[in-house]
């Protein structure tokens, strides 16, 4: 599976297609996001069939109130937005929560061939897997934040706005995850014996924008 990547233009315009009734444009949205919008759902709750009923939800909902739908230049921000709050909702009516205190909880950064243009040696996929590896000792809402951020490319202001908190306790947050993060790899590149990895290479590898 290749990854698709649109230019905030692309966005504008499929998105503004398919409020106008165009159906090709809501079966490529379908097409484009379903399955990382599963992904990021999952990674929230796992709970299969809740991800997947919200998901069903959330797409009925986009076609029957398509008309009403305000305008954006980044989809992914807006569904990943749309599907948080709906799963969050329906996790608070069955009582299993109270709270979104369990939000990646679970979570696990994986390698994915369509997520991982930016390592195309097969030398540098040790390197990834250890840099996730570390991601996954990081705790609940840092993992979130990354994810949104560096992974999935939100900007700061839309992170803060999917999570529901502020753009300060995303600076902070972001801040203390990535300083952690460069500790923990220090202690496995040390414990592997591996003193010619460049820690702070990885880091910029994976994260351009640090």
């Amino acid at each position: 599976m290749t990854k698709i990547s649109l230019t905030p233009d692309e966005h504008t315009t499929l998105w503004n297609d398919f409020r106008n009734g165009d159906r090709d444009a809501f079966s490529r949205i379908y097409e484009i996001f379903t399955a990382d919008l599963y992904r990021y759902g999952f990674n929230l709750v796992r709970n299969k069939q809740l991800v997947e009923d919200c998901l069903h939800e959330l797409f009925l909902h986009l076609h029957n109130h398509k008309k009403s739908l305000g305008p954006t230049d980044n989809i992914r921000f807006y569904l990943y937005r749309a599907l948080r709050r709906r799963l969050l909702d329906a996790l608070k009516k069955v009582k299993k929560y109270d709270s979104d205190e369990h939000a990646f909880d679970h979570a696990q950064f994986i390698v994915e061939s369509f997520e991982s243009q930016y390592i195309e040696e097969q030398a540098r996929i040790t390197q990834q897997e250890l840099v996730f590896s570390e991601l996954n000792k990081l705790p609940k809402r840092q993992k979130e934040i990354l994810y949104l951020v560096y992974m999935k490319g939100l900007s700061y202001q839309e992170a803060a706005e999917v999570m529901d908190i502020s753009m300060k306790s995303v600076y902070n947050t972001v801040n203390v995850a990535l300083t952690s993060l460069r500790k923990y790899i220090r202690k496995s590149v040390l414990r592997e014996e591996a003193l010619w990895l460049n820690v702070g290479f990885i880091i910029h590898m994976l994260f351009p924008n640090t």
